[in-house]
């Protein structure tokens, strides 16, 4: 019996103590959560929109709109897409320590970097230092990011709607304080980039103590040291792997966002900042559907990389139409609300001017319908682990957005930057489509 008791307290001593497996939401859900919380964050940002056209004019919305527009492309490339790396790899090949780590190397590459291109643009010093401001805000914003990413790889997008609704709501409070104080976009701009520090700050409250367990005892299973489960690990080779893995997912995340954004550099910085608030004011009318689009995709992705891996390719298939169904379905909603309410919408939300341009309207209605069933390609793609094709295709959305804009902007004005971001989007839409079915075939023969 002594002996007995011995071997159980020497086994019990050599096996770390295992916690009940942390439990995954529901794929239904995750989507309610983060639908909920995107949505909410969507309206947050549109409500920054809204507070700088009130308490300014279109030019103080164009102006932030071409920081958010400069800075966006290269934090997604420096983010290396590393909160879908996370969320996918199910073999568990790096720990979060790793991606922390090489998300903070990378965002502060991408901070001393955004000088140089501000310098090499030639902005005037006001333009200049809100986009460096926003940049700061895209830096905090990317360390809650990757920390999202720890969630959803647990399928508990309940701590990722906490960041989200943390962020939207201080960086709105933030905003708004300040520009209704001062009436100085930098301000704002300071008030905007704090909220998102705020939710870094509290990182430990809204990711929750059983995510951060489960991470150290998989870590104590996998017979590796950790520090603290938020603590970043550098080691070179790991990073270097990691970020090769990856690198192809931050280029095309650039280039998706250098697709939406593109038409924005065609509107002149000094004569053009009224009408490029303008057309930012209208595009941004398509968030709501965005946030869907993008919640749907969240819940939907792990779902989409087991089935795939797991080889049950009519699933995956099944799923994936399911998808491109209600992205079919939004795009026919927003039209339709567009010509029937958009110009009086508009004008509520923002000021009377913005309704002047119902074609613009009607127009980035149809291309948000496009890019919802884009955004779900894109899903699929990255569940099947088809990461290169996307760099090239997306390179050539953007060659063909950059080339009808330029064509069509000087005579078109707003109208023919929408009718470009739509040329763009067709040619993004017909390649997806052919190397998801591609993968989709050479799956089915393997299978």
């Amino acid at each position: 019996m002594k002996a007995g008791t011995a071997n159980l307290a020497r086994g019990d001593a050599a096996e770390p103590l295992r916690p009940a497996r942390l439990p995954s939401l529901s794929l239904r859900g995750n989507f309610a959560w983060a639908l909920g919380s995107n949505v909410l964050f969507a309206g947050c940002q549109w409500a920054n929109l809204t507070v700088l056209a009130k308490a300014g004019d279109a030019a103080l919305v164009g102006r932030f709109a071409l920081a958010l527009a400069v800075t966006t492309p290269l934090f997604l490339l420096s983010n290396l897409q590393l909160r879908s790396v996370q969320a996918t790899d199910t073999s568990g090949g790096f720990r979060f320590a790793d991606y922390l780590g090489l998300r903070a190397a990378t965002t502060l590459l991408a901070l001393l970097t955004l000088p140089l291109v501000v310098a090499w643009a030639g902005y005037r010093w006001e333009v200049a230092a809100v986009v460096l401001i926003v940049g700061v805000g895209k830096a905090l914003d990317a360390l809650n990011d990757v920390t999202i990413g720890l969630a959803q790889k647990h399928e508990r997008l309940d701590r990722a709607a906490r960041a989200r609704i943390l962020a939207g709501v201080g960086s709105l409070v933030g905003l708004s304080i300040m520009i209704l104080c001062t009436g100085d976009l930098m301000w704002g701009a300071a008030g905007w980039a704090a909220g998102h520090g705020a939710t870094v700050l509290l990182t430990r409250r809204w990711i929750g103590r059983d995510v951060l367990e489960q991470e150290r005892h998989d870590a104590a299973v996998a017979g590796e040291a950790m520090r603290s489960p938020l603590w970043p690990r550098w080691r070179m080779p790991t990073l270097a792997r990691l970020a090769w893995l990856a690198l192809p997912l931050g280029v095309v995340m650039m280039l998706g966002s250098m697709n939406a954004n593109a038409p924005r550099y065609f509107f002149d910085p000094v004569t053009q900042e009224r009408e490029l608030g303008i057309y930012a004011g209208m595009a941004y009318l398509m968030v709501a559907g965005n946030m869907v689009v993008l919640a749907l995709g969240q819940a939907a992705l792990p779902r989409l990389a087991r089935l795939y891996a797991a080889g049950e390719i009519r699933a995956y298939v099944l799923l994936l139409a399911k998808l491109l169904g209600l992205a079919a379905l939004g795009g026919g909603v927003g039209i339709a609300l567009s010509a029937t309410i958009g110009g009086p919408l508009l004008a509520t939300i923002y000021q009377p001017e913005y309704a002047a341009y119902p074609g613009v309207l009607i127009c980035l209605s149809a291309v948000a319908g496009v890019e919802f069933a884009n955004s779900f390609l894109g899903e699929a793609m990255t569940a099947a682990k088809a990461f290169r094709p996307q760099a090239p295709l997306l390179l050539t959305g953007l060659l063909v957005t950059l080339g009808t804009c330029a064509c069509l902007f000087p005579t078109y004005g707003m109208l023919g930057a929408a009718l470009a971001s739509g040329a763009g989007a067709v040619t993004i839409f017909c390649g997806s489509a052919l190397i998801v079915g591609l993968n989709v075939y050479a799956a089915r023969r393997l299978s």
